[in-house]
């Protein structure tokens, strides 16, 4: 089930992340976990962040044990192909549409 942090933006987002957050629902769900959106196109971000430009999406990982947050990235990669960047950082998972 995907479930969407109250302060979440998602005014400008892109197709190709919403997508994005299909694909990683399903993955979440297939380990027993709701997808947790926490930010699109809202908050602060690196700079050349893609969220600004609704390319990229946060997803919670606190709910989740440590050792199943890798499984989480190299399925949504493996799902999502080339296109689309996934990493894994210190409180969530960053995923952002970034064609080459």
């Amino acid at each position: 089930m995907i479930s969407i942090k109250e302060t979440v933006d998602l005014r400008g987002m892109r197709p190709e992340v919403l997508l994005a957050i299909v694909v990683a629902d399903q993955v979440y769900t297939s380990l027993g976990y709701n997808c947790v959106v926490t930010s699109v196109t809202d908050s602060k971000h690196k700079p050349g962040s893609l969220h600004g430009i609704g390319f990229a999406v946060d997803l919670r990982t606190k709910h989740v044990p440590v050792e199943q947050h890798q499984a989480i990235v190299s399925e949504m990669s493996a799902r999502l192909g080339p296109q689309f960047d996934v990493v894994l950082e210190t409180d969530h998972v960053h995923c952002e549409y970034d064609p080459q």
